[in-house]
């Protein structure tokens, strides 16, 4: 997607702690995205393409047969032959008919200059759940014990780190002062200084819920359309695959052969390029695996992470037994 220059920094690979005594290392590369420098470039590849701007707030979408009438605040109607809705959980045009209730990511994060960090800079921190910073802490170590969260970090050098804490899911969202008060303890244990912030970030991602009534008229990408993976929280990669296939998919649509379809056949067809029915099911089966990380406590959830090495190390097995009983009739048929 030659985006590579939107990443700053890169590691060689990750490590997860999943309790005091047990560290998993991630063997592949993990990166961080620059935003400002990703948004340019997108704000930039649609200049170079002619795309043109106009800053108004959409307060109204007229539907006609062929195409659509975008009412501006500013007095201005805009005509287009098919309209998406990219304004993340506001869900300001795209339309729902099942009751929304997500589970909640929550995260504080900093970027800091500290005076020391006991990470490896070649390694970023995937995920902490250890909570031997909290023996001294009855009330958050309950707490914690109940609905962990943990600490993912990327050191950019010995003395400047991001560090965040990160409830993974809840219903309802832990809050913000629940997360900053463990966070606070856990860099307190770790001996982590704060000299200076650079930049502070706080995360409510809604994970989850239901996808938007499909097909329907307007179409939604990224969080509007339910794209936020929800085991997980993430979904820019996601998003960024998925735009080519909704613009080709329009584009296949308006072609010379196909301007017959109305607007509701278009946004329909566009709608079954971004959710074909195999996305639909596997979406299922994340929401299935948020529900079960919804129930979990801080045992149940290490359990399940060391669960899922192991299965991971047993199919590794499996599959390097298969290639070599392979390999060995290969031979007898070679020597037969």
């Amino acid at each position: 997607m030659d985006l590579l220059d939107c990443l700053d920094t890169t590691w060689s690979g990750a490590v997860v702690y999943t309790d005091d005594n047990t560290k998993k290392y991630l063997d592949r590369p993990y990166g961080r995205v620059n935003r400002k420098q990703l948004k340019s470039k997108m704000l930039q590849k649609c200049i170079s393409n002619g795309v043109k701007f106009h800053q108004a707030k959409v307060i109204k979408v007229i539907h006609e047969e062929s195409k659509s009438l975008l009412i501006c605040n500013d007095g201005v109607t805009v005509q287009a032959a098919v309209v998406l809705d990219a304004t993340g959980f506001s869900r300001c045009l795209v339309q729902y008919d099942k009751p929304y209730n997500p589970g909640y990511q929550v995260a504080y994060g900093i970027l800091a200059e500290v005076e020391e960090h006991p990470f490896d800079v070649d390694k970023m921190l995937f995920m902490d759940w250890r909570d031997s910073h909290l023996n001294n802490n009855v009330e958050l170590k309950e707490r914690n014990s109940s609905i962990p969260t943990f600490l993912y970090a990327m050191p950019f050098s010995s003395t400047r780190i991001f560090l965040e804490e990160t409830s993974l899911v809840a219903r309802p969202g832990v809050s913000m002062k629940d997360i900053q008060e463990r966070m606070v303890a856990r860099l307190r244990h770790l001996g982590i200084k704060v000299k200076s912030i650079e930049e502070d970030e706080h995360c409510v991602i809604p994970m989850g819920g239901p996808l938007p009534v499909l097909p329907q008229r307007v179409v939604g990408i990224g969080g509007t359309a339910g794209m936020v993976h929800p085991s997980t929280g993430y979904m820019v990669a996601r998003t960024l695959a998925a735009a080519p296939i909704v613009a080709n998919s329009i584009v296949r649509c308006l072609g010379s052969d196909r301007r017959s379809l109305t607007g509701d056949d278009l946004s329909a067809e566009v709608w079954k390029d971004l959710w074909p029915i195999e996305r639909r099911r596997q979406r299922e089966f994340f929401c299935f695996g948020m529900d079960i990380l919804l129930k979990l406590d801080l045992q149940g959830t290490r359990s399940a992470l060391t669960n899922v090495n192991k299965e991971k190390k047993e199919k590794k097995k499996e599959d390097d037994e298969e290639k070599e009983d392979e390999e060995d009739k290969e031979k007898k048929k070679k020597n037969g």
